[in-house]
């Protein structure tokens, strides 16, 4: 899939929420148990960071995001994740590791996180433009 036709991140509006909205209006019971709120399984890691930053918009989540090499920038407006796991199954272009995107992340305040609700492994960065940001092999440990 090239670049440009990556998923749509959720965009600021009325049905944008930060972080910490999203755990106002769904319940901290959600971030702990996605299933049962239909969200099927979110990962540790992103279990993890939403519960640490569900009352502290300033608090820093770690953001990622799969890019072709070299770009090492995220734009407002763009797609992120909150889990490493997640970017990587993003980043595989085919059965070839060898040509996988590398991954690049950021910690950014929690309100600059946006989500539709719809998938808790999926938001859009609404903060800064962020540059300069190192590509990681699909090998290196990336959690905070």
């Amino acid at each position: 899939m090239p670049y440009t036709s990556s998923p749509l991140a959720p965009r600021g509006g009325e049905r944008a929420l930060t972080i910490p909205e999203l755990a106002d209006v769904l319940g901290a019971d959600a971030f702990s148990n996605p299933r049962y709120h239909g969200y099927g399984e979110c990962d540790e890691e992103t279990r993890h960071q939403l519960h640490r930053v569900r009352h502290a918009p300033e608090a820093l989540v770690r953001i990622y995001r799969a890019l072709p090499p070299g770009v090492g920038q995220i734009n407002s407006g763009d797609w992120v994740t909150l889990s490493q796991d997640y970017a990587r199954q993003h980043a595989m272009r085919d059965d070839d590791a060898a040509n996988d995107w590398p991954i690049v992340f950021a910690d950014v305040p929690a309100r600059t996180v946006i989500t539709d609700g719809k998938d808790l492994d999926q938001y859009g960065y609404a903060g800064p433009p962020l540059t300069g940001l190192r590509d990681s092999a699909a090998g290196d440990s990336l959690a905070p």
